[in-house]
């Protein structure tokens, strides 16, 4: 990898499906502000949420060409804990495509190790990717989280995804 500084150029993915509250955008709809061929209108004005975004890509030089989220129709999002992937609604799961599914699924074998999940959110539905599976927990409330939990199976201990609602406690 070069250190060449990574721009966002023609992509602007985030600004379709990421939800921005100060504006009431919801997210997988474009952003008001945003203008094809010529980005942000707003940009020097952009509110809060815009500004501490950091898109995976730009910001990790370990990510291929192929992770550009405009190559790849996915936004990767890291957040405390979690590896948020969303996905451009317009397009029928990328990220069981491959190289894009064996590396979620072995950064998701990484993280478990360190209690990181990841999260693939494509037309609102929440699928936890762990490294032997995909569980899809379906539409998630707002305010809630998931957590993980260690179960007993018939084959032995595995890690199983559960959502909990705001204020409710328990493992992770």
């Amino acid at each position: 990898m070069t250190n060449e500084v990574r721009q966002c150029g023609d992509c602007s993915l985030c600004c379709k499906v990421l939800g921005i509250p100060e504006l009431d955008k919801p997210k997988d709809a474009w952003c008001p502000n945003f203008s094809a061929g010529a980005g942000c209108r707003i940009y020097q004005d952009r509110p809060p949420s815009c500004r501490e975004f950091a898109c995976r890509w730009l910001t990790d030089p370990m990510m291929g060409p192929e992770w550009k989220p405009s190559v790849c129709k996915m936004v990767l999002d890291a957040k405390p804990r979690m590896l948020v992937v969303h996905v451009d609604p317009a397009v029928s799961r990328p990220w069981r495509a491959e190289p894009y599914y064996s590396v979620l699924k072995r950064l998701s074998a990484q993280g478990m190790a360190r209690s990181i999940i990841v999260l693939v959110i494509e037309k609102r539905r929440n699928i936890v990717i762990l490294p032997d599976r995909e569980v899809d927990l379906g539409l998630v409330a707002a305010g809630a989280r998931i957590a993980m939990e260690r179960v007993m199976t018939p084959q032995g201990p595995q890690w199983q995804p559960r959502v909990m609602a705001a204020g409710e406690t328990g493992s992770s």
